[in-house]
């Protein structure tokens, strides 16, 4: 369950993004950022098994936030958004790796 706070966080953040105009943003990627973290989220709540996992669209997540970080000059909010990004592919990671023969 930790994993999908993670992402119920950055979506909270996308929100707050969104609302406020002083961020650059790209509407394309933030439709991109947030149907991925959905199918995400909607895959983890569905599934036990992490191995299930669209690794392509895990990159692509990290790629977008790696670019609205970089494009709001780390900001807290953007800086906070791939913060908890990296924090459930860790979890992930952890998950990964409890599932290895």
């Amino acid at each position: 369950m930790e994993m999908i706070e993670h992402i119920n966080n950055i979506l909270l953040d996308i929100v707050n993004l969104k609302r406020d105009d002083k961020y650059k943003f790209n509407s394309a990627d933030l439709v991109i950022l947030k149907e991925n973290l959905d199918l995400l989220k909607k895959n983890l709540q569905t599934r036990e098994d992490t191995l299930n996992i669209d690794f392509l669209k895990i990159k692509e997540i990290s790629n977008i936030l790696y670019g609205l970080n970089k494009d709001n000059l780390f900001s807290r909010l953007t800086d906070h958004m791939s913060n908890e990004f990296y924090a459930f592919e860790f979890l992930l990671q952890e998950n990964l790796k409890k599932k290895e023969i």
